[in-house]
């Protein structure tokens, strides 16, 4: 958490990234000049009542912090797992159990200010194109690792999000057919093998059933909450498992990738979230060495840059208010 003064010139936002597992809510000015920070668990076992109301204390505290206070909020963006449409309504949250839940109306009501809600990753991308890596990037794909894996699309300014409105599901692009379950119910998703989630699962198969030996102690064989700065020190420290398996999620990421260069021709392509943010540059190359040797044609690959997020675990909170501010949906204020 981090507090300064909102001070009195210019209109303030509030950001909030739903996450699996934890909360992160910011107050920024419309510049992305950062005021406050705040988190919370997400505790998404609860219900969504019940991660709605932390939705609504976490941003309360970050106004705190930043001497301000929710009714002074120009306008709210929100970021959630799962695919929104334009009108805020979250129609598939795998990772939190949720199916059409109507989440820009009902913080909307709770909050009293304009709402506007759109998927996490969608967000982070519009993140980095207004203020961070993606900066002057004509065509931007950014992928975002952490307890699944999603990205997203903007090109010349503005979101991809095709007819429907929930397109760049690009966690959800199939890399294996019949291959491993996905949370979604698919399977042979990216997400399925790139993804803290997907580790997990092969470091519980690997050393949980298998037996192989590592340097990772994990309490009760819960692999699933292992934190992403732990597998990063045990790869650093050269543990053979988990090097194997890292290394295999970077492979189907970059694969990933390289589908998304040989689709679009994207200039710039950004990693980011919490695996990235740990691994660092490190991943970055893995994925990239993938990439380049799964792009066609392969001289297009040199017409990407593919770079490592910028804003952190704050490209989510700061594209969901640069989506609010620019009223992309009717959705805000029930304009």
């Amino acid at each position: 958490m981090e507090r300064q003064r909102a001070g009195r010139g210019g209109m303030l936002f509030g950001g909030v990234d739903i996450g699996g597992t934890k909360l992160h809510a910011v107050v920024a000015r419309a510049n992305g000049t950062l005021l406050a920070r705040a988190r919370k668990k997400t505790k998404a076992s609860r219900g969504v009542d019940a991660v709605l109301d932390r939705v609504q204390d976490v941003l309360e505290e970050a106004c705190d912090l930043a001497r301000t206070t929710v009714r002074r909020l120009a306008a709210v963006g929100v970021g959630a797992p799962s695919a929104v449409t334009e009108d805020g309504v979250a129609v598939n949250a795998p990772n939190m159990g949720w199916r059409n839940v109507p989440l820009a109306a009902t913080l909307r009501r709770r909050l009293g200010r304009p709402v506007a809600a759109l998927n996490d990753c969608d967000a982070g991308t519009l993140g980095e194109a207004v203020f961070g890596a993606g900066r002057g990037a004509g065509t931007l794909v950014g992928f975002f690792m952490g307890t699944g894996l999603g990205g997203g699309i903007v090109r010349r300014g503005e979101l991809i999000r095709g007819e429907n409105g929930i397109a760049a599901e690009l966690g959800h692009q199939i890399v294996a057919a019949n291959g491993r379950l996905c949370g979604c119910g698919h399977r042979g998703c990216l997400e399925a093998y790139a993804s803290k989630t997907a580790m997990a699962r092969r470091l519980a198969r690997e050393i949980g059933e298998k037996g192989r030996r590592s340097r990772l102690e994990v309490d009760g064989g819960d692999y699933a909450s292992i934190g992403s700065s732990l597998l990063a020190r045990a790869y650093r420290a050269g543990d053979p498992v988990v090097r194997e398996v890292v290394d295999e999620a970077a492979w189907y990421l970059g694969l990933g990738v390289a589908n998304l260069i040989t689709l679009l021709g994207p200039d710039r392509v950004v990693l980011g979230g919490g695996v990235f943010e740990a691994f660092g540059p490190r991943l970055v190359a893995r994925v990239r060495k993938s990439a380049r040797a799964h792009t066609f044609p392969p001289a297009s690959f040199d017409d990407t840059r593919i770079v490592l997020s910028q804003l952190g675990d704050d490209a989510v909170a700061l594209g969901a208010i640069a989506y609010a501010m620019r009223g992309e949906t009717r959705q805000a204020g029930g304009r």
